[in-house]
């Protein structure tokens, strides 16, 4: 098999175009073929069982951590609840008084934001740009040998993120096979909006600032300076990668925050002087009016409630069935049973920590209950025990 590399001068920044980007990407494609080669790692009984037995010491780590996850699922502090109860900008001396934040509405006022000769400038807040190239990448396989598990690895061509790394080792590294680095420059910017109301303008602190409830970027091809081809929400560095990619094609999307600046906004936080800045290390930006903000603020708190609470129950579930994970191993080994058996005790796990966690959460969250609960059963106790004490006297 025979390889023809292309190597060239790296330009500078100043140099982009959308033509010799072009040029370039063309000039250093190559004939590619699939080959797999074949790396055996056998894995036997003794092998898992040594597995098994270092995932018990992981197991005796994720147990513990999961209470830790639910009580930080349970008391960390949260936007939607210390920011709950501001009042309005002229009511700030009532609300230092009171210890509450104050809010604003009107509409946000900021500089345009684009990529120089790339995206034109618009109403974007926060700009991020997202780039992969069809490279090589070293994939791990698996095949059932008799009572053994044989790996292999094989070098095979994707869409990469981070094609400088995805191709070290094991088989891409051994075939010679390696990824170019990136020629569509990386980009990320954001500028800083202020609120307009009624002929005043306030500030907003960088510090803590978030967005909530805000349209996302999307960016298409009439945002565009120049001509790429769009699919699938990305754009390619030209129609050859886009049809059909080869090894180094690139293309790219955008993230960021967008905003209408006809819209109404929010602004919560504590204001100081004409700024508003964190409260309690809160400041949140979003459209709509309060009301609409703090519940948009209060659903994302939710929902980042119920992540932790299902990380600590994969911590608790997988914790406990790394702790019996020689006893399942061998099982797995037993004829009829095998890995049904194995399957069925790791479930049972899993569902004992669901309930596990939600009852810990409980007690977590509401500590002044179940306080409030005990000492009225011990009060009820002795009453009990005095009453009977009477009676015999």
């Amino acid at each position: 098999m025979q390889f023809r590399i292309h190597v060239y001068n790296e330009p500078g920044p100043e140099s982009w175009t959308k033509a010799n980007i072009t040029h370039r990407a063309l000039e250093r494609r190559w004939k590619t073929s699939k080959k797999e080669i074949y790396m055996a790692e056998e894995e036997g009984a003794l092998d898992k069982l040594k597995n098994s037995v270092m995932g018990v010491l992981l197991g005796l780590v994720l147990i513990p951590a999961s209470f830790v996850v639910v009580w930080y699922a349970s008391q960390r502090d949260q936007a939607s609840e210390e920011l709950a109860g501001a009042f309005k900008v002229e009511e700030i001396a009532k609300a230092k008084d009171e210890g509450k934040a104050v809010y604003s509405s009107g509409t946000l006022k900021a500089p345009a934001l684009g990529e120089p000769g790339v995206v034109k400038p618009g109403n974007f807040l926060t700009l991020n740009k997202s780039r992969e190239m069809y490279g090589y990448k070293n994939v791990e396989k698996s095949r059932k040998v008799g009572e053994k598990t044989e790996k292999y690895y094989v070098c095979e061509t994707d869409w990469l993120s981070n094609p400088q790394s995805s191709a070290d080792g094991k088989q891409c590294a051994k075939e010679g096979r390696v990824n170019p680095a990136f020629a569509i420059p990386d980009y990320s910017a954001s500028v800083d909006p202020s609120l307009e109301v009624s002929g005043t303008t306030y500030s907003i602190s960088k510090k803590d600032r978030d967005y909530v409830g805000m349209p996302s970027v999307s960016i298409t091809e009439a945002d565009m300076i120049g001509a790429y081809p769009f699919s699938d929400g990305k754009f390619y560095e030209n129609d050859a990668c886009a049809s059909s990619p080869t090894v180094g094609c690139e293309r790219f999307s955008y993230s960021g925050t967008a905003y209408d600046p006809a819209a109404e906004h929010t602004v919560v936080g504590m204001l100081e002087g004409s700024s508003f800045e964190p409260f309690k290390d809160f400041l949140l930006v979003g459209a709509g009016d309060y009301q609409t903000v703090m519940s948009a603020k209060a659903s994302e708190d939710t929902m980042w409630t119920w992540i932790l609470f299902g990380a600590a129950v994969l911590c608790l579930g997988g914790g406990l069935s790394l702790l019996v994970g020689p006893l399942l191993t061998l099982i797995e080994f037993i004829p009829i049973i095998g890995d049904f058996g194995a399957g069925l005790i790791r479930f049972v796990f899993f569902a004992f920590a669901f309930v596990a966690m939600g009852i810990t959460f409980l007690l977590i969250e509401y500590w002044w209950l179940v306080l409030l609960l005990f000492v009225l059963a011990i009060v009820a106790i002795l009453f009990i025990a005095k009453g009977r004490k009477s009676k015999a006297a």
